[in-house]
């Protein structure tokens, strides 16, 4: 079975500065509100990362970031799940990384 890879990375002081230019319009389109509620900006622009890494290994459509959910299990590891459900991917996983003012999230993702 192939795998498929997706990487992405994120400006943080300028992600921060689209979301408070748009107020919640942006972050309306991206998260969901439990990805979202009480979350800082670094957080946000490793979750953005992950679900942009997730469209380039699984090329979905730009833009469907709702499809997405970035989870993160009770030591705080994120983990992916969709609201369609997805039956060809067999296995996936994500890292999200932060180092300044970039984050980064890398995927990995086993297919039919």
């Amino acid at each position: 079975m192939p795998l498929r890879v997706g990487c992405d990375i994120v400006f943080i002081s300028l992600f921060q500065e689209r979301l408070n230019a748009s107020g919640d319009l942006l972050a309306d389109r991206i998260f969901h509100p439990g990805e979202s509620a009480g979350a800082s900006a670094e957080r946000l622009a490793g979750v953005f990362a992950a679900k942009e890494a997730a469209c380039k290994a699984l090329n979905l459509p730009a833009g469907a970031w709702l499809d997405i959910l970035i989870e993160h299990d009770p030591r705080g590891a994120p983990m992916v799940a969709f609201l369609e459900p997805k039956p060809w991917i067999r296995e996936i996983t994500v890292s999200i990384s932060h180092a300044g003012d970039y984050a980064i999230a890398m995927l990995a993702a086993v297919i039919e």
